[in-house]
């Protein structure tokens, strides 16, 4: 057996070789200074002894080209220092890292199954590290593959980028500020500013700065382009390019060239300086159209995505709702200069951008004072003096007819001539515009007459088919983010043709964070944890509806499907026996005071005095509001399964437990014949002279509790005869056939076979309201009418009548942590008292 040395003292075979031989009184083994030393391998870590034969050979060396490490000798290098820090970290046992990813300052690596990454720097040999961060990988599309789940071959398309740090990669849609320029100038404008933008975005400046060669030489659009646009290549909307970006003190700046062609930029662009200049904000902006990496920060209840690094630009397109910061600078340059006759100051130096526009009182002076020839050339001639002549005048000589002669279409008289023209067809003064479009740059009178029909003829045929009204209208599209939460909402309520068709794909269109894996769990994970988020539906109803999250966009679809299932018409009845619905604000006893009657007026005898009335008692009605709620689980394994029926049901289910129980809570008070709290009197007592024992359901009983509801008097006033009349007839389900004869048939129901069949039924008109859920299959009830008669109150805290939905806002506490599930709190809170039981009325036949 080869005996084993080293010279680690921490070895175990040596301390066992030593305690052997003290233990048999022999000296431990020396190792000669010839001997051959033992050897560690540089990939597993073991130590090797050599046996005499062995042969030493000089150490090999890095390779060095040109004087300087190979990047493989610094990758070793690397790994070698952070093993040597994680093995001293894991207690001496052996641990395994592997580099992932490696550049000039920064190292992304594995070791047992975590991720980290740090910097690094080498001097000479010897490399230092940086505190590492666990960072995870996500994935996104591939921006040059299709959009929207499209397949390409029958295959969907799919790519993924990996990202460190939490990063997501996509295509970012960011407003800036605008400048000022009419079609061929140049601007200087900022195309956004550092910090944080209205999308709850972050620009760092650094980051900024470093993406300064990507923006130059970028194009700008009228519009953000779609995808099918970006693939497809058009040029369409295509009105300028930038040059000479800078990093400025506050963005990123650059000369905004535009295109000569680009005359509604350019004016868009003046009317956005001039807005500034007087103070107002900006009327249009630059939007940046980058693909970038970020990474998510939460700052308290905030969740914001911090730019790391802009990957490429697209383009800065001019947009109407400028976010991220970002005013007009100056013009920097002109137009085209048109050809000038010698003498003449080019455009280049004229004043033209200070001279006002000409009024038309000026216009018409100098026409008056125009030559025929110079009126001719502009289309135009003098109106024929008039004539008092009342002989035969001679037929005129033909004269000859002179060519029609065309005018610029932006010059005033061209303008002039295409406005009185719309003016004179009754056109709307906005169609002025569409005619001007459609026209060539050199115009006659006859080429905007011809405009003129076409759309008339146009209205006229659309009129005919019944496709839209005479006045023309517009109509504008909904923004993406608005599309996207209406599918969101045709998802919860189950119209899939319209509607996303997965929770999953829902969260992967409207944060564009895609999934490379249908089983990925670090997606499922990411899916939760942003779902989270601190939501308030009673807040998020006050504030201006800009909601750029998922959890914000997800927990508004879920309270309008959860309202829409609470607000179903049949659990909605109990409102009309309600006489007020009023709002509380605190949780304190709710008083409504009521006062008697002074009777009848005694008489007063000849010179005797009057007599002082009985002062009228008062009595009140009482109730205090209280809470009702419960909750509903999201869990990581439905997002898993992407089940969308359990999830699509969160909604409904608390819909319509906030609906049944506020239902119940109303119809209750009959069906348990609660105390009235102004008495503490049974709500149906003979007391109140409401009811009747036994009384089955007939033509006759129904008479009589008309009869008895028509004859109370008013509180503290008996010789005041309420005269009330009944409304409604509440009934349980197996009542449901006789009252609803009750309350249609135009004759009264006789109670046999032999009796009358055509007496007038007094009851015809009463509203039956059936109530399934009534245990008792035999009472029934009479409510007057709330608008005449006080019922009863109910109150809702701060007036809010729909349930409010609540999540909480940590992933690291509650339930996210303990249980990897969110949990959604459902609340809804009020009261509700009876004010008067002369309004109601019950037959029992207990």
């Amino acid at each position: 057996m080869t005996e084993h040395y080293c010279e680690d003292p921490s070895c175990g075979r040596c301390a066992e070789q030593r305690t052997r031989s003290g233990y048999h009184g022999t000296a431990a083994p020396t190792v000669a200074e010839d001997a051959p030393r033992p050897v560690t391998c540089p990939e597993c870590g073991h130590r090797f002894a050599l046996d005499s034969t062995a042969q030493r050979v000089t150490e090999s060396r890095e390779a060095m080209v040109s004087g300087e490490l190979s990047y493989d000798d610094k990758r070793e290098l690397v790994r070698g220092a952070l093993r040597a820090r994680h093995h001293s970290d894991a207690d001496g046992y052996y641990c395994w890292v592997g580099i992932l990813d490696l550049t000039d300052t920064e190292v992304v690596y594995v070791v047992s199954d975590a991720t980290y990454q740090c910097s690094w720097s080498l001097a000479g040999r010897t490399v230092t590290l940086g505190a590492p961060v666990a960072v995870v990988s996500t994935y996104v599309p591939d921006p040059l593959a299709t959009s929207d789940g499209a397949e390409v071959d029958g295959t969907a398309a799919e790519t993924t980028v990996e990202i460190e740090r939490a990063r997501t990669v996509g295509r970012v849609l960011e407003a800036a500020g605008t400048d000022e320029g009419t079609g061929g100038r140049i601007y200087r404008v900022r195309i956004i500013a550092y910090g944080e933008s209205k999308n709850m975005r972050r620009y760092p400046e650094t980051v900024m700065r470093q993406a300064v060669p990507l923006y130059e030489g970028a194009k700008a659009y009228d519009r953000h382009r779609s995808d099918e646009d970006m693939r497809s290549g058009t040029i369409a909307g295509l009105v300028g390019h930038y040059r000479n970006v800078t990093a400025a003190a506050e963005g990123l700046e650059a000369d905004l060239v535009l295109l000569p062609s680009a005359a509604h930029a350019a004016e868009a662009l003046d009317a956005s300086i001039a807005a500034q200049a007087e103070g107002l904000a900006p009327i249009v902006g630059i939007s940046h159209d980058v693909y970038g990496t970020f990474r998510v920060v939460r700052e308290g209840d905030r969740q914001l995505h911090e730019a790391v690094a802009i990957t490429s630009v697209n383009s800065a397109d001019i947009v109407s709702e400028p976010a991220a910061g970002g005013q007009a600078q100056r013009v920097v340059a002109g137009g085209t200069t048109p050809p000038t006759d010698a003498g003449t100051p080019s455009a280049e130096h004229s004043e033209e951008n200070t001279v006002p526009a000409p009024t038309r009182e000026e216009i018409l002076a100098a026409l008056s004072g125009a030559t025929p020839e110079e009126l001719a050339a502009a289309g135009l001639a003098h109106a024929p003096a008039p004539t008092t002549e009342t002989t035969q005048p001679t037929a005129p000589a033909p004269a000859a007819q002179p060519t029609e002669a065309t005018t610029a279409r932006e010059s005033v008289l061209g303008q002039m001539m295409i406005r009185e023209a719309v003016r004179q067809a009754e056109l709307p003064a906005s169609a002025a515009e569409a005619i001007t479009a459609a026209l060539p740059e050199q115009i006659r009178e006859a080429d905007v007459l011809r405009q003129i029909g076409l759309i008339k003829d146009t209205l006229a045929l659309t009129e005919r088919a019944g496709l839209t009204p005479t006045a023309p209208t517009a109509q504008v599209t909904q923004e993406a983010r608005e599309k996207k939460a209406t599918a969101l909402d045709n998802f919860f309520a189950g119209n899939y043709r319209e509607g996303y068709r997965s929770f999953k794909a829902a969260f992967a269109d409207i944060t564009g964070r895609y999934s490379g894996s249908s089983i990925d769990a670090d997606y499922n994970r990411l899916v939760l944890r942003e779902t989270l988020g601190f939501y308030d539906s009673a807040t998020r109803a006050l504030e201006s509806g800009d909601t750029t999250t998922w959890a914000q966009i997800l927990g508004d679809s879920i309270t309008r499907r959860m309202v829409a299932e609470y607000a179903r018409p049949d659990l909605q009845t109990w409102r009309k026996i309600v006489s007020s619905v009023v709002a509380v604000n605190d949780f304190r006893t709710q008083r409504i005071g009521r006062l008697g009657g002074y009777g009848l007026l005694p008489e007063v005898a000849q010179g005797a005095p009057y007599q002082p009335l009985t002062t009228p008692g008062d009595e009140e009605a009482t109730y205090a509001i209280g809470k009702k709620g419960g909750t509903e689980d999201l869990t990581m394994e439905m997002i898993a399964n992407d089940d969308q029926r359990a999830i699509a049901r969160i909604p409904v289910k608390l819909g319509l437990s906030a609906a049944q129980t506020l239902f119940r809570f109303v119809w209750d008070i009959l069906v348990t014949n609660a105390a009235t709290t102004y008495d503490s009197v049974a709500l149906f007592h003979a007391t109140h002279n409401n009811t009747d024992n036994p009384a089955l359901l007939s033509q006759s009983t129904l008479s009589a509790g008309r009869r008895k509801m028509r004859q109370q008097t008013a509180y503290g006033d008996s010789s005041d005869v309420l005269s009330i009349i009944p409304k409604f007839l509440i009934v349980p389900s197996s009542l449901e056939e006789i009252a609803f004869q009750l309350c249609t048939s135009a004759v009264a129901i006789p109670a046999t076979p032999a009796g009358p069949s055509n007496t007038p039924n007094l009851h015809q008109g009463l509203e039956p309201i059936i109530l399934d859920y009534f245990a008792d299959q035999n009472d029934w009830f009479l409510v007057a009418d709330p608008s005449r008669t006080p019922t009863m109150e109910l109150g809702f805290y701060q007036g809010r009548e729909e349930p409010e939905l609540f999540t909480q806002s940590d992933e690291n506490v509650g339930a996210v942590f303990d249980a990897d599930k969110i949990t959604y709190k459902i609340r809804h809170v009020y009261g509700s008292a009876v004010l008067d039981h002369r309004g109601f009325y019950r037959g029992a036949n207990a």
